[in-house]
């Protein structure tokens, strides 16, 4: 079994940053990479409590039963749920909680993804479709009133790309058997927009597999993995 290399770009984060109640960015899926596992996500930590990411996933199952593409938020650490009849918690070394909510994506399209808090220890994510202004929620967690705000004056932001089939049993023989896709994530911006990030550094992950990329694309940075050898 091969590893492909994941794609990462780390945000730092100035200090009007700390503390913040929300967080938005755009996304857009370039090249759809067909009916396999990609997460396209953003990950965060709270002040004082534990890890949060939210992103667009290519085929999975979802929260009503289904399978196809979807959009995921999920919180470690978590206590509860809500604004989504199928979110649940579950465990995975430490419990959490997710809402996986059917979200047929488009390729090319332009969306906005956004977590905001609504009220004390509770935090709605929602995807926009750029193209039509409607905004779909995928779900609301709650999180310990204590632990306050985003910490991404002190800790930052990462998104990353992960073909998480390759961490399954079996996972993938040859690195030309890596489904070959490519996204556009913008800029992040917190608190309404209110503050933008202060810089990013782009970096890939381990693995044998050479088939990734990662790099800027004017204020917003291009993440590629699969990529056919005659183009590597």
């Amino acid at each position: 079994m091969v590893r492909p290399q994941g794609t990462y770009t780390f945000w730092r984060w100035p200090a009007g940053a700390a503390g913040s109640s929300s967080l938005a960015w755009d996304l857009s899926i370039l090249l759809d990479p067909g009916p396999t596992t990609y997460f396209w996500a953003h990950s965060w930590r709270f002040e004082g409590g534990d890890v949060g990411y939210f992103g667009l996933q290519a085929h999975d199952r979802r929260d009503d039963g289904s399978v196809g593409k979807l959009a995921v938020f999920s919180v470690w650490s978590a206590v509860g749920c809500e604004d989504n009849p199928g979110c649940h918690g579950g465990v995975e070394g430490t419990p959490f909680w997710t809402c996986r909510l059917a979200y047929e994506w488009r390729t090319g399209g332009a969306y906005r993804l956004r977590l905001a808090r609504t009220r004390p220890g509770w935090w709605n994510a929602s995807v926009t479709d750029q193209a039509t202004a409607t905004e779909t929620t995928v779900g609301s967690i709650r999180v310990p009133a204590s632990w306050g705000g985003l910490d991404l004056a002190a800790r930052g932001s990462s998104m990353w790309v992960e073909f998480y089939a390759a961490n399954a049993p079996g996972g993938v023989a040859a690195c030309n058997l890596v489904p070959h896709t490519r996204v556009r994530f913008g800029a992040p911006a917190a608190d309404g927009g209110m503050v933008a990030a202060a810089g990013h550094a782009n970096r890939l992950g381990e693995g044998e597999c050479t088939n990734s990329r990662v790099a800027d694309d004017g204020d917003g940075v291009i993440h590629e993995m699969g990529i056919p050898s005659s183009r590597v």
